[in-house]
């Protein structure tokens, strides 16, 4: 089934990257081009105005000298010293402070792929949640309607997970069957499977790209902690393909808020048809493990009308 077309996302001219200071291009932090957005969560390798503007650099086409705001590389200049050569990690707000000694040569320079490995093994900090209707929604997070979310990280690379409803609503989970490095999954394609004894169910990837990593503690160690689903208990990281035209297909911010207080209705519809029980919720919150509490529940059929599959 192809993802609802997110309204609120669909205007987003940008990703919003989770837990960055700003979103302007490196190249405007460092005085080389007029104040100008970052339409790519700083993935600086895969941007053309990135490599359009180390071109101009290199062949003299910058005008007034604007290329010596701290982003020189050109080889006309070897008087400046590496102390003016700002690393784009530091102009982006990544890290405090950190110059560049590889002439912003990123591809194959150490220092950025300790960067980039660090952001893809853990999550970078606990984040924001607002309730609706007892379930936890997170700030700044892309949805899916299957009930799985995506977080735009630093460097263009998006992590996955299962949502706060469907956390609730299917577990605890036994396991999680996550695609090996490398892997495809689609947008609105199963990505990974959940296992609660010997019952199965899968997950939708709310993105296409390749997996770049997986959660080793969903992986190989158990399910992650089930009340934590938007930080310890991600799931995969993946290297988008058409990273914003994706988003566009997701809901966002206020859409997001709206679509879960719809599918709260459908459950609690669902559940009293069926079992002629009440959604119970303590302390604001929904209780978890609504399955098993719930008795006369059908799993393929909450499997169907709410994972998609």
């Amino acid at each position: 089934m192809k993802p609802s077309t997110g309204k609120a996302a669909r205007g987003v001219q940008q990703a919003v990257v989770y837990d960055m200071t700003g979103n302007l291009c490196v190249w405007s932090r460092a005085g080389v081009i007029k104040p100008t957005a970052c339409m790519d969560a700083y993935d600086c390798l895969s941007c053309p105005l990135d490599r359009k503007l180390k071109q101009d650099i290199a062949e003299g086409r910058l005008k007034h000298g604007r290329a010596l705001a701290g982003w020189q590389v050109s080889k006309d200049l070897p008087h400046r010293s590496t102390e003016q050569k700002k690393c784009r990690h530091m102009l982006s707000g990544r890290v405090s402070v950190k110059y560049c000694v590889n002439d912003y040569d990123c591809e194959h320079c150490a220092y950025h792929r300790m960067i980039e490995d660090a952001g893809t093994a853990e999550p970078l900090s606990r984040v924001e949640q607002t309730l609706v209707s007892g379930f936890a929604l997170a700030r700044n997070y892309y949805y899916h309607e299957g009930h799985t979310w995506a977080r735009v990280e630093y460097g263009g690379r998006v992590r996955v997970g299962l949502d706060d409803f469907a956390s609730r609503l299917f577990g605890p989970l036994d396991a999680f069957q996550l695609p090996g490095l490398g892997a495809t999954v689609g947008q609105g394609e199963p990505g990974f499977g959940m296992v609660r004894g010997n019952l199965t169910a899968g997950g939708l990837s709310p993105l296409e790209g390749v997996v770049v990593a997986v959660n080793p503690k969903a992986a190989g160690n158990g399910p992650p902690p089930e009340d934590s689903p938007y930080d310890d208990g991600w799931l995969m990281v993946i290297e988008p393909v058409r990273m914003r035209g994706g988003l566009r297909n997701l809901f966002f911010e206020e859409e997001g808020l709206a679509w879960m207080e719809d599918e709260v209705a459908r459950l609690t519809s669902m559940i009293a048809e069926e079992t002629g029980y009440r959604l119970a919720a303590t302390g604001g919150r929904a209780l978890g493990d609504i399955y098993g509490r719930v008795p006369g529940l059908e799993w393929d059929r909450l499997r169907s009308a709410f994972l998609r599959t």
